[in-house]
């Protein structure tokens, strides 16, 4: 079921997948392609390394790019056996690079298994500022030229991308190549991009583009949720934020008003772990995606700098989980699944006291219990990152 999700269109959703996912996919179609290349060993020359890493910054989607190691001319894997590169070394290598505008490429190296052997990928992560270019030589490279990574081809040594490519560079690094709404969730991260007016919020640049915040009747009868209860103030309530480019509605997202209206956030969304078999239910628990549109806009309405909003908020992340992507977010639900009797001894232990003395009854108890659930599952993604961090240091 994964590898026909993948074949329909991977290419769009690459953060939604595992890396060894990702390297599967590629391997799949059979060919190299505009977001990954396969070597069988890692460079010899360094210098032909940054070339590569480059062509793969200057692309004009928006997507990160993958340069895999370990994987022969047939596409077969096959490992290394020739020295292998460390990410702090190259990191260390594009730093003495002369890059115009200080602009440069931005790199992870990731170690998987695959049918028992060992691969290395190296991650380039997408960037916004296009065209990166030397200000100085550096091995066959000049100064000047642009270098780009067009469909599986990279642009020669001696050459220039094509003009059509560099002017789309340039449209990619002033906003031009994103539909509206890509752009507006984009350029939230600029909070001073943003005018005030009403309650309602427009960009300074683009008017055409706002965020309208409103009541809707409909949200006034809503319980507060269990998070609302690690809270001084346990009374909530809520509205709704459209995200608006020439007067039509792109998406709408529900906003909670914690701690009697000092935090104003998304309402986080929910995921659930199975129980083992021979149990009923599952456990629930909140969440948000740190590479998505919705804690895009948490963080653009969450001001860290207010000390009521910065407590608030430090109490509701407690017992809600924040992921680096969908693809954690699975690996840790797989990790958890296969320790279930840890998550119920932690569950167990929390001897935290919550501000549920209003409640009675099954509603009391199904809110202490999604309350120790979210604490639990905190304490266990902070242990499963230190042991892949751990591993990965290893490799």
């Amino acid at each position: 079921m994964v590898e026909y999700e993948l074949a329909r269109g991977f290419g769009m959703h690459f953060r939604d997948y595992s890396t060894v996912q990702i390297v599967q996919h590629c391997l799949q179609q059979g060919r190299e392609g505009e977001y990954w290349d396969f070597k069988q060993e890692w460079h010899k020359k360094i210098q032909d390394l940054l070339k590569d890493i480059i062509c793969f910054a200057n692309t004009v989607h928006d997507k990160k790019c993958y340069i895999i190691f370990g994987i022969s001319d047939d596409l077969k894997i096959v490992g290394m056996t020739e020295p292998r590169r460390k990410q702090a070394d190259i990191i260390d290598a594009l730093s003495n690079l002369w890059f115009a505008g200080d602009v440069s490429p931005k790199i992870s190296v990731e170690t998987v298994m695959i049918n028992g052997v060992k691969l290395d990928v190296l991650v380039v992560d997408n960037i916004e500022r296009t065209p990166v270019y030397l200000n100085r030589d550096y091995g066959a490279m000049k100064r000047g030229c642009i270098y780009a990574r067009v469909q599986d081809r990279n642009t020669p040594n001696n050459g220039n991308a094509d003009m059509e490519t560099i002017e789309n560079l340039w449209k990619k690094r002033m906003g031009l190549t994103k539909p509206p709404y890509e752009y507006i969730i984009d350029r939230l991260q600029n909070r001073e991009e943003w005018s005030d007016y009403d309650g309602d919020f427009y960009n300074i640049y683009k008017p055409e583009y706002r965020i309208h915040n409103y009541q809707d009747d409909e949200q006034d009868t809503l319980a507060a949720e269990f998070y609302a209860y690690t809270q001084v103030n346990t009374s909530v309530f809520y509205s709704c934020i459209d995200i608006i480019a020439n007067n039509t509605v792109l998406d709408t997202y529900q906003i909670v008003h914690l701690d009697g209206g000092r935090l104003h956030i998304p309402v986080p969304e929910w995921g659930f772990i199975d129980k083992k078999e021979g149990y009923n239910g599952h456990y629930s628990y909140k969440f948000y995606l740190s590479d998505s549109p919705r804690y895009e806009l948490l963080k653009f309405m969450y001001s860290s700098e207010n000390p009521e909003q910065k407590m608030a908020y430090n109490y509701f992340a407690q017992v809600v989980l924040l992921f680096d992507s969908k693809a954690e977010q699975n690996e840790f639900k797989k990790y958890v699944f296969s320790h279930l009797n840890q998550l119920e001894n932690f569950i167990s232990v929390d001897a935290k006291v919550y501000n549920t003395s209003d409640l009675r009854g099954t509603e009391k108890r199904v809110v202490q219990e999604r309350l120790k659930t979210g604490a639990a599952l905190n304490k266990m993604l902070l242990q499963w990152r230190k042991l892949n961090a751990t591993s990965r240091r290893s490799d």
